[in-house]
């Protein structure tokens, strides 16, 4: 377990402070305090220094919003631009160490891998790690019937709240030999009496970072699954047999308790996976990133499908769609050109929506902002 050290320098540097606020400043906010920074690049990244050296965290007011997807309501705190571009700051800075030890099948918050040379330029390669790259993943697998004939599925109660801080700081404490760094992510992390603020950029990768040497455990120290896959709290092995299946789940509870003070759901499952006899099919699918895994095919999860066919429905009824419009939308052809849904997309969609007129409102968009920007 290497420790990282001199890590609150790299994030007051030049370098990542322009990274940290164009990465903050690309991605338009409504707010009247976001504007106010807009236009002002080079400016804020002057004011970022400041801001991480005199730390304080801004007053906040919890809200209350409905997942969709996960047909959940979620309390979120919303970071001010300044907390957000210090926050990015630290992501930057320990890039390296998230990056280290991250499990191979951990598909959630990761969008670049990261390297930093010696000369303090930050280096990126691309190695997005989202739910189609873990869907890709787990088609692959299913070519193995011997060891996916049995499904575990499982996920973490109350994972972002119930992280304690106690042993989150330790960790941190362990890996990053930094007290200045540490101090800092101390206040960030205190900004909720217990758990991760849900919403603030650093929880994402401080919550993924978290479940690393669980990811370790199952795979490679005790458990060894054979087919294992992680986003961020719900996990998925594959096995061969039903009662070594139980076995890990009992381990994995006990582990989670113990080590990260943490609980399993009451809803875990283990099933068996869908299979083919005399042509008739059995067992069950799989519902697992938004996606319904069979044996030989992979759909929607109906709840996407039917945001995106209702999407599709009121965009038509615009006159003028807007950038938020085609970019949602045009998030929803990914999913659905990597799924086998294509007679679904040619009797709901596509009379609809024309994706060629969606993906030119976004380049003209992107390029009014460009010149915007270069402009000042």
């Amino acid at each position: 377990m290497k420790s990282v050290n001199h890590v609150y320098e790299i994030a007051k540097s030049l370098t990542v402070r322009r990274t940290a606020v164009h990465n903050v400043l690309r991605n338009a906010r409504k707010t009247r305090e976001f504007k106010q920074y807009v236009g002002r690049e080079d400016e804020t990244v002057e004011m970022a220094e400041d801001w991480i050296e005199n730390y304080e965290n801004d007053s906040h007011h919890a809200v209350e919003i409905y997942d969709g997807i996960g047909h959940k309501k979620r309390t979120i705190i919303v970071p001010t631009t300044k907390e957000l571009i210090v926050q990015h700051c630290i992501v930057e800075a320990l890039k390296p160490m998230f990056f280290r030890g991250m499990y191979r099948h951990s598909y959630a918050s990761v969008p670049w891998r990261f390297i930093r040379s010696g000369n303090d330029k930050p280096v990126f390669f691309k190695d997005v790690r989202g739910a189609h790259s873990g869907k890709k993943t787990i088609e692959k697998w299913m070519k193995d019937r011997k060891n996916t004939k049995y499904v575990l599925k499982m996920d973490i109660r109350h994972y972002f709240e119930s992280i304690p801080h106690d042993i989150l700081k330790r960790k941190l404490a362990e890996r990053i030999h930094d007290e200045k760094m540490i101090n800092l992510m101390y206040k960030i992390i205190d900004v909720v009496p217990q758990g991760l603020p849900l919403g603030f950029y650093l929880s994402q990768w401080l919550s993924n970072w978290y479940l690393e040497g669980l990811d370790h455990y199952i795979k490679e120290e005790e458990l060894h699954a054979v087919y294992y896959i992680r986003y961020m709290d719900d996990m998925v092995i594959f096995g061969s047999n039903k009662r070594k299946l139980h076995e890990m789940r009992k381990r994995i509870q006990r582990y989670l308790v113990e080590e990260l003070g943490l609980t399993l759901k009451d809803n875990w499952q283990v099933f068996r996976f869908q299979y083919y006899k005399d042509g008739k099919p059995y067992g069950r699918d799989l519902d697992f990133m938004g996606f319904r895994f069979y044996r030989y095919k992979t759909v929607l999860r109906r709840s996407i499908m039917l945001k995106c066919t209702r999407k599709a429905k009121r965009i038509s009824k615009k006159e003028h769609p807007t950038v938020y419009d085609a970019r949602q939308m045009m998030s929803y052809k990914g999913y659905l050109k990597a799924t086998q849904t294509h007679n679904m997309y040619l009797k709901r969609i596509r009379p609809y929506v024309n994706f060629d007129r969606l993906a030119e409102i976004i380049s003209i968009y992107d390029k009014r902002r460009l010149k915007y920007e270069l402009c000042g």
